[in-house]
């Protein structure tokens, strides 16, 4: 029984990996793309929100030091 619940957790992990690294592989596309093409790509502003995003990081103090450490964590694991 706990072969089968580890069985699956691994293939579910495995999954959300895949998934993730298909995701990261699209957001390097677009940053590449909207760099290139001077617009929007994908019909949105990629490094607009990538900006965003670590403007909000960056002004959440510690807390956003912290989300940087968990996120990093979780997608850098091999």
């Amino acid at each position: 029984m706990m072969e089968k619940i580890s069985g699956a957790i691994e293939s579910i992990g495995g999954f959300l990996k895949g998934v993730t690294g298909l995701l990261m592989t699209f957001l390097a596309l677009g940053v590449v793309g909207q760099i290139l093409l001077g617009e929007a790509i994908f019909g949105m502003d990629v490094i607009g929100n990538v900006v965003a995003v670590i403007e909000t990081l960056g002004n959440s103090g510690f807390v956003g030091i912290l989300a940087v450490i968990v996120l990093y964590g979780i997608l850098s694991k091999d």
